[in-house]
């Protein structure tokens, strides 16, 4: 049986949420109005990670993806800790689409995610044809380094990020302009 979820942060970019979830297949982008994007989702490496927040004039633009239901499980565990999923409604073109979505239960506002996480994300906007307030919104985001080069958690970002680059070298090329 299929179900719906709204991803807003990493996995917008296909290539990642595919190698957690092989069946999801982007049905498009969605808006979730009334909420704002934030990177202050306590991540078990010390970052910053993605998170939506309830703010009256503010939009949230991401993709609506259509996976397994079995395997929903499967993103429970590589969201992990800190995140606890919802039942929303999201705009897709001109219908509303009830899915799943993911908010933080911890948060910092002192954090900041580190450099290959917001290049995530970029992918995912970019691979997307997301523009507008979201995309400057996350290129405005500070972002670190990560301390540790060889976190499984960085090896794999950058193996989904590669993959983009394969598949999509002119949009993949911005990410790194």
């Amino acid at each position: 049986m299929p179900l719906y979820y709204f991803a807003y942060g990493s996995n917008m970019l296909a290539a990642r949420l595919q190698a957690r979830t092989p069946s999801a297949r982007p049905v498009g982008v969605a808006s979730l109005p009334g909420w704002a994007v934030c990177f202050h989702k306590q991540g078990s490496d010390g970052s910053g990670k993605g998170n939506i927040v309830p703010a009256a004039d503010a939009c949230v633009a991401g993709v609506l993806y259509r996976l397994r239901a079995r395997e929903l499980w499967r993103l429970d565990l590589a969201e992990g800790a800190g995140y606890e999923r919802r039942r929303i409604a999201v705009q897709v073109k001109s219908r509303w689409q009830r899915c799943e979505v993911y908010v933080a239960t911890r948060t910092d506002p002192s954090l900041q995610p580190y450099d290959w996480y917001r290049r995530l994300i970029l992918a995912g906007l970019l691979e997307n044809g997301i523009g507008g307030p979201m995309l400057h919104q996350v290129v405005r985001t500070p972002s670190l380094p990560d301390p540790r080069p060889f976190r499984p958690a960085r090896l794999r970002a950058l193996h989904a990020l590669a993959r983009f680059g394969r598949t999509r070298p002119a949009l993949a090329q911005r990410l790194w302009d």
